[in-house]
């Protein structure tokens, strides 16, 4: 091995032991002043305690070794020709140059510090470790296409921003091994066009951690390639992987910067996109700008987008329809609850759905209405074990089904839809009736029914549970106040004579939806007696 001159600081003489013809110690701070190469057979060793500074490359050659106890300071390039993992000592290799530099080979660090403003890239065909603190300075540190592995000790020093941090927006990985459920803060970030910091903290409360185990991050600046996300989203989106941990809990924040969104900003959820069915979780933090996935069992491709698989229907009640539209008395007479009313038996829903005591009923609105989500291969086969989701909402003079604003589509979250959709609509004294055909996505990516076209558009197409009002138009039965049985029967009877006589009341025995229990109800119960509700 060549021995070559080193300058120690001060220029003072050098300090370098020859113990062997290929083994050289250093045991003192000194400069290396010319490149250097560890050849088959030959050590470099930087003694505990002890500062190197390299203004050249350090070349490690198959079958030489480097050994780092002290501090290896490099101004130029390291170079690793080994084809296996290779510990490069229990001490700190620092990358300071002035121009940026380059990591390659299977190295293993135990303390690796990136102190150059220029950058530090891993190149070569193998991936990097770390083992014990990756200190972020200055300067990016960009993995392109090779991925660096944190330890289970690993940590992360320094203040991690835009100027300092990992650059993963290659095909590359940050990833961390874990020894148990804990929390750990990936310090990525992307460099296409202005460099961004977008790091994202995995805190695991359950699982299983194999050895080699690892969780990965990688992360691309650009709106997620799907013509489904459109509207509002952001042009970000991450990758997240994992090997070696099973039965795992983990909660996910994505930090997510002010220009990565479009359009509304509280109107954007946390969406997984891949692999299919699409999840959405909470809606962004418009003020941290971040957004979280809670209760991961799996990872995947997760990005801002729309939020909620939106559902648009149209249907018109019996009771209140005349002329065209139903009648709004409830809500003119200001009796419609501001918090949805199916947390009682029959329904036994307790879903959230309100409007603020403060806030008036949207103007239109003829009362709630409660929506079911089922997914099946057939519309037979889409029974209760298939419902998707629940929630309830608004049913308008003109027959749409709204959200609680009065206007948008009905918003469902975390729906993991994997095959057709078949909505049910349940009213307090209608029958309820499920969708014959399943339900498609427009171009906006909205899900569109209307069951009020024909009795072919309620499931099981013949009209006996769904009755034409009006010529091309169809609705529910009107009478069902019990809700408890097959349909328009004696129960409801029962119940109507119960309540009759009452005046201004919100009342499941009121059949027309008028605010009065009286004998035109008792009309219109004895009209549809004997329809039958007709649901799988």
């Amino acid at each position: 091995m060549k021995i070559i001159e080193l300058d120690k600081a001060g220029a003072r003489k050098p300090f370098w032991k020859f113990f062997l013809p290929s083994v050289l110690v250093c045991f003192s701070a000194c400069i290396i002043s010319n490149a250097q190469t560890i050849s088959s057979g030959g050590s470099m060793v930087v003694g505990s305690g002890v500062v190197v500074n390299s203004n050249y490359d350090v070349s490690l050659q198959g079958g030489g070794t480097l050994t780092v106890l002290g501090t290896l300071i490099l101004k130029n390039n390291l170079v690793n020709q080994k084809t296996e993992l290779d510990a490069l000592g229990s001490g700190t290799i620092e990358f300071s140059g002035t121009a940026s530099q380059t990591i390659s080979g299977p190295n293993v660090f135990t303390n690796l510090s990136i102190q150059n403003s220029a950058g530090v890239s891993l190149t070569g065909a193998s991936d990097n470790e770390v083992n014990g603190t990756l200190t972020l300075t200055n300067g990016l540190l960009t993995l392109g296409s090779r991925n660096l592995l944190l330890g289970q000790g690993s940590a992360i020093a320094g203040t991690p921003s835009s100027s300092s941090m990992v650059v993963a927006d290659g095909t590359g990985e940050l990833r961390k091994s874990f020894s148990a459920p804990s929390s750990f803060t990936f310090p990525v970030g992307d460099a296409t066009g202005t460099p961004e910091y977008s790091p994202v903290t995995l805190n695991f409360t359950a699982g299983t951690f194999g050895t080699g185990n690892y969780a990965g991050v990688k992360l691309t600046d650009a709106k997620y390639s799907n013509d489904s996300i459109n509207g509002n989203y952001l042009t970000r989106y991450w990758n997240l992987s994992q090997s070696g941990i099973t039965g795992f809990n983990c909660n996910a924040t994505y930090k997510y910067l002010p220009s990565d969104v479009n359009g509304i900003e509280s109107s954007i959820y946390c969406l997984k996109v891949n692999p299919s069915p699409w999840v959405t979780y909470s809606a962004t933090n418009a003020v941290t700008h971040e957004m979280m996935a809670s209760g991961l069992s799996n990872f995947s491709t997760f990005t801002g987008g729309g939020g909620g698989m939106d559902v648009s229907l149209t249907a018109f009640l019996e009771g209140p329809y005349t002329s065209g539209a139903m009648s709004t008395s409830l809500n003119s007479g200001g009796l419609i609850p501001h918090t949805q009313p199916y947390n009682t038996s029959p329904w036994n829903y307790n879903g959230p759905e309100s409007v603020p005591s403060a806030s008036p009923i949207p103007a239109g609105v003829v009362d709630w209405v409660l929506v079911e989500l089922r997914q099946a291969g057939t519309p037979a086969g889409a029974t209760s074990s298939t419902i998707l989701k629940k929630r309830a909402a608004f049913i308008k003079s003109d027959g749409t089904i709204v959200d609680v604003d009065g206007v948008s589509p009905i918003r469902f979250y975390n729906a993991a839809l994997t095959t057709n959709l078949y909505p049910v609509l349940r009213h307090r004294n209608h029958l309820a009736i499920m969708a014959n055909n399943s339900v498609n996505k427009d171009i906006s990516g909205v899900f569109n029914y209307n069951f009020s076209t024909s009795a072919t558009q309620v499931y099981p197409g013949t009209g006996l549970n769904h009755k034409q009002i009006a010529t091309g138009v169809w609705a529910l039965y009107r009478g069902d106040s019990d809700q408890t049985d097959t349909g328009v029967s004696t129960l409801d009877f029962t119940q109507w004579q119960q309540s009759f006589g009452s005046i201004n009341v919100y009342n499941p025995n009121d059949f027309d939806l008028d605010k009065n229990v009286n004998g035109f109800d008792f009309t219109y119960w004895a009209t549809g007696f004997g329809a039958v509700r007709q649901i799988p």
